[in-house]
C-alpha cells in the first residue's frame, strides 16, 4: 500500500540517505513535509519498494534489439517499468517497449551480468552489453563482457539462479547509474 512520503518522520531516514550528503546534513531539525517537498521520488510504499530510479543511465533500451548504436533517451519520453524509469529517444521506441517491457528490460535489473555469475552485485556500464536469445545484458565494462562470452551459457545458468534469489528483495538490487 502506498503513501505520501509527506506522512510521518519514519521516512527522514530514507529520504536522507538518498540526497546528497550535503544536503542530508542540512536537514536536520525540519519536518518531514518540506523534506519530501526537496526528494527526487513520489512515494514510497511501506516497504519501500517504490523509489523510482533511472533505469540504464537513462538510455534506451529498444535501441540495443534494433543493431543500433545505444543512446540517452530523452527524458521527457519515459516509461516505468518494476520501479525504474527508462528514457526513449521517440515515442516510437515507448510504445514498443510498453507492449513488452519483459523483451526489452536488462536482465538483472541492468546489473553486471559476469559480476551476478560472480555472486556479486556491480553496477554496469550501459554502452558494454550484449543481446543473447532476445534478452539484453548489461556489463561493468569491456572486460566483463568479452570474459562472459568466453562461457555465456554458463555464466548464464548460474547469474540466473543468483538473480532468482536475490530478485526476492527487489529493494535492495535495482541498478544505479
Amino acid at each position: 500500500m502506498k503513501r505520501e512520503i509527506a506522512k510521518g518522520f519514519a521516512l527522514v531516514g530514507l529520504a536522507t540517505s538518498i540526497m546528497s550528503p550535503a544536503l542530508a546534513r542540512d536537514i536536520s531539525g525540519v519536518d518531514a513535509a518540506l523534506i519530501a517537498e526537496n526528494v527526487n521520488f513520489e512515494t514510497v510504499s511501506d516497504n519501500h519498494r517504490d523509489i523510482v530510479e533511472i533505469a540504464m543511465g537513462g538510455f534506451d533500451p529498444t535501441l540495443y534489439f534494433a543493431g543500433g548504436v545505444p543512446r540517452q533517451g530523452d527524458t521527457s519520453i519515459s516509461y516505468t517499468y518494476e520501479g525504474q524509469v527508462y528514457h526513449f529517444v521517440t515515442l516510437e521506441s515507448r510504445s514498443r517497449f510498453a507492449e513488452n517491457p519483459k523483451k526489452y528490460a536488462p536482465q538483472y535489473a541492468g546489473h553486471c551480468a559476469f559480476a551476478m555469475a560472480e555472486h556479486l552485485r556491480v553496477q554496469a556500464d550501459p554502452s558494454a552489453f550484449a543481446v543473447e536469445d532476445g534478452k539484453l545484458f548489461l556489463f561493468e565494462n569491456q572486460t566483463k563482457l568479452e570474459m562472459w562470452k568466453t562461457n555465456s551459457l554458463k555464466f548464464r545458468v548460474v547469474a540466473d539462479k543468483r538473480w532468482e534469489l536475490e530478485a526476492k528483495d527487489l529493494f535492495g538490487v535495482k541498478a544505479k547509474f
